[in-house]
């Protein structure tokens, strides 16, 4: 292909938090690669879990999940 090429589906990830799709690259933090959330998402559920601890951050992700999984 020449000129602008189309990424294919497999260049994009879900996010299982807050269900949007990003490139592959926003999962891969943290020295891991193929992590479930977004960098964003990651960073949201770590302040909460600092906050309120493992039961917050588990309420937090499901009730993300739960407004996108609605929609």
């Amino acid at each position: 292909m020449t000129g602008t090429q189309q990424k294919s589906s497999a260049d994009y990830k879900r996010c299982s938090i807050c269900g949007k799709k990003f490139p592959a690259a926003e999962f891969s933090y943290r020295n891991r690669d193929n992590r479930s959330y977004c960098r964003v998402c990651d960073r949201e559920e770590m302040a909460v879990r600092r906050r309120g601890g493992k039961e917050a951050a588990r309420e937090y992700r499901e009730s993300k999940r739960a407004e996108w999984k609605t929609d």
